[in-house]
């Protein structure tokens, strides 16, 4: 009898331990214009398992993650869309018991490890989480697909595993994510069932939206790093965010050695991408910048002399025209008054075609900064008819990241 009575007292307990918590989101848009897809990030204590989040009693897909690979979550996501001046309240209930709610996946984050198969037809490409090589190191030929992608049905991006790290871009057909299926390597019988293919030529420059450093006359890349990692934090229904980063960096002769992470964080309905780049010290010693390549042919340029960067034209990915379509691409850049130095512009001659971009030279006195990048192509069924729509769109893009959404929790 004592025996049992222990195990009904260590079974309440337990019971007792596991515990809700109720928080109440309230989201207020300050703008005179509906948003699409707001996105929302609350912290929640690590001994969170599981979270269901309701507006008006309705259940919205929301995201636990593990920011720091402890197994662990320590972040909550979701997104709403909002009329002109609406104010909608969420109830958040989090609960120390059970497991993660399983929603429709809406973004895609991957990075592999390429299998030497010559024949695609039995290619089997080893997914990993996290890939860290040394500076004597090249593996931008064993990482599959020459780097950590992220992806929703709206666009899709990798970053390039070598010392340029540069932004590349794969533009959709329809609103499908399809990375997955391409590998970002679309043959034509997939680009005629509608899929979506990289769109891009990148060269030596940002692509679209890396960081980079800034010598004064073009941009400073990774070559004199102690090593270099690509990590896949999460994917989800909500979002999907990448870390790159590069230990023991010298942008110049004489520099102390500095850590940077490069955060890509790129949600669902969205279009743009935002990067949040941290540094083990003060970078104010550092020159560095960012930018758009400048697509070599027709390229037409947008610039507010602001920290709104943005160019409309026709790209060829790889520049290639034997296997890749030339496609107009649009790409934007946006950078925070605090962080935007100027703008400038390099160009200079490496293969068939110039290295050149449009630059947005920046700089902090702190150890952080950050910005947001963004793209569409005319093979889009559901974009910008041309570059006058797509610089409209960049203008009121900027209103919307001065004026965001304001967020009061209430624990």
């Amino acid at each position: 009898m004592r025996k049992l009575l222990t195990i009904f007292a260590a079974f309440a307990a337990l019971t007792a331990a596991a515990t809700d918590t109720e928080v109440r989101v309230t989201l207020t848009n300050p703008s005179s214009t509906a948003r699409k897809a707001v996105p929302v990030v609350i912290d929640v204590d690590k001994t969170v398992t599981t979270a269901l989040v309701t507006l008006n009693g309705k259940e919205i897909p929301c995201q636990l993650d593990d920011m720091d690979d402890d197994g662990l979550y320590e972040e909550l996501s979701f997104v709403t869309d909002m009329a002109k001046k609406e104010k909608q309240e969420f109830l958040v209930t989090l609960s120390t018991e059970g497991e993660a709610r399983k929603y429709d996946m809406s973004t895609y984050g991957y990075v592999g490890i390429r299998d030497r198969d010559k024949s695609a037809k039995t290619q089997k490409h080893q997914r990993v989480n996290s890939v860290t090589w040394p500076a004597e190191t090249n593996p931008y030929n064993y990482i599959y697909p020459h780097g950590a992608v992220m992806e929703n049905d709206m666009v899709g991006f990798r970053v390039y595993a070598d010392h340029r790290q540069s932004i590349d871009y794969y533009g959709h057909r329809n609103l499908k994510a399809d990375v997955a299926e391409t590998g970002f390597y679309t043959t034509q019988e997939q680009r005629d069932r509608g899929y979506g293919e990289d769109a891009l030529y990148t060269g030596s420059t940002y692509g679209c939206g890396t960081l980079h450093g800034w010598d004064g006359e073009k941009n400073v890349m990774f070559q004199n790093s102690r090593n270099h990692t690509q990590t896949v934090v999460c994917e989800g229904p909500v979002r999907t965010i990448l870390d790159i980063t590069n230990k023991g960096w010298r942008p110049y002769e004489g520099c102390k050695p500095v850590d940077i992470r490069t955060r890509y964080i790129l949600y669902m309905g969205h279009r743009d991408v935002e990067v949040q780049v941290t540094f083990s010290r003060s970078v104010a010693d550092v020159p560095l910048s960012t930018g758009i390549v400048d697509i070599v042919e027709g390229s037409e340029e947008y610039t507010d002399k602001g920290g709104l960067r943005g160019c409309w034209g026709r790209a060829c990915a790889g520049n290639n025209p034997q296997v890749y379509d030339t496609i107009t691409v649009g790409l934007g850049i946006c950078v925070p008054k605090e962080y935007y130095k100027g703008d400038s512009h390099f160009s200079f001659s490496k293969g068939r075609l110039p290295d050149q971009a449009y630059v947005e030279v920046v700089g902090t006195e702190a150890d952080n900064l950050h910005y947001w990048f963004a793209a569409t192509c005319d093979i889009e069924t559901f974009g910008f008819k041309g570059k006058d729509e797509w610089f409209a769109y960049l203008r009121e893009w900027k209103k919307e990241l001065q004026n965001p959404v304001k967020v009061a929790v209430k624990r």
